[in-house]
């Protein structure tokens, strides 16, 4: 066992940069509840995505730092 895997349990799918987890289409669905192309989407919006060869990921701090940033900038009121 290393030092990025300390405490995770599930390392199957884990993908790791350094000590940040590399979201991919998967883990943005679960994170959000959107579909495939609607992740997909969203990730090249922010204008964060990372593409390895043909695959996108979002860097985990990244993901959370767009949301920040769009309610922030585009609140939604009831």
């Amino acid at each position: 066992m290393n030092d990025f895997t300390v405490g995770v349990t599930d390392t199957q799918n884990l993908q790791l940069l350094g000590h940040e987890r590399l979201l991919g289409i998967p883990d943005i669905c679960l994170l959000t509840g959107f579909g495939k192309a609607t992740a997909s989407k969203f990730m090249k919006e922010s204008g964060r995505a990372i593409r390895v060869h043909s695959r996108l990921f979002l860097l985990e701090s990244s993901f959370f730092s767009f949301l920040r940033e769009m309610e922030a900038s585009d609140p939604c009121s009831l």
